[in-house]
């Protein structure tokens, strides 16, 4: 796969921004997004150039933009997922709506990552992004191979929302589609134990204008069996 870029900020509660580059990105792999060089002076872990400048401030908004196309990006704290951000295409020349705000502001600590999963442009990876009403972030995504109904998993463990979220309440989700706009026949949906259906969010389009940031979940509610799943008809 390529080398792309990936850039965006990070932004304090009292005006703090550290600025983020990765201009070796490999497309389809998780890496870190390190800090702007051209900006703060050298290319260092997020957390810790936050530390050093801003130790007092929260972290209240971000966005994170990738060449082509992405997947999520999140903040990897002592290897858990502390923060979930915004995130865009560059296809367009920019993603409208970035940084957003985050639902759950938190302060960084030094060695906290900046983890950024680009994918290609052909890449069918679709993620959704998720904020709990305790605080809690986290990611899952999937890759069709065909058609049906396909489950997004944990980034972290592979496991399934309902396993990785058991008691916890979505209150904000985005979700991004990947290269599947012309086999879509669901957007994501949060189901019950029993298969129902009983809350959705609509993809943000792969490649496009705008960026994915945070929206409003209604009856987020997550048991052990629930499931987080979407269709396609190839």
């Amino acid at each position: 796969m390529a080398d792309v870029n990936c850039y965006g900020q990070l932004v304090g509660s009292g005006g703090a921004v550290i600025p983020l580059l990765n201009t070796a990105q490999t497309e389809n792999a998780e890496e870190e997004t390190k800090s702007d060089s051209n900006f703060v002076g050298s290319a260092q872990t997020a957390g810790t150039v936050w530390t050093q400048q801003y130790p007092n401030q929260s972290c209240v908004q971000a966005g994170i933009v990738c060449e082509n196309d992405f997947s999520y990006s999140f903040l990897r704290s002592a290897g858990k997922i502390k923060l979930a951000f915004p995130v865009g295409s560059g296809v367009a020349g920019g993603s409208s709506g970035l940084p957003a705000p985050l639902p759950y502001p938190k302060r960084l600590a030094s060695g906290d990552q900046v983890i950024t999963m680009a994918s290609a442009a052909s890449d069918r990876t679709a993620a959704v992004t998720v904020a709990c009403t305790n605080g809690e972030y986290h990611c899952f995504d999937v890759t069709p191979s065909g058609s049906g109904e396909h489950e997004f998993v944990s980034v972290i463990s592979g496991e399934s929302c309902g396993l990785t979220l058991q008691g916890r309440r979505i209150s904000h989700w985005f979700a991004t589609s990947g290269n599947n706009d012309a086999e879509l026949t669901s957007p994501p949906y949060l189901l019950d134990g029993s298969g129902i259906p009983i809350a959705s969010v609509c993809f943000t389009s792969s490649t496009g204008n705008a960026g994915a940031t945070f929206q409003r979940c209604v009856n987020g509610s997550v048991s052990l069996n629930s499931r987080l799943v979407f269709r396609t008809d190839a």
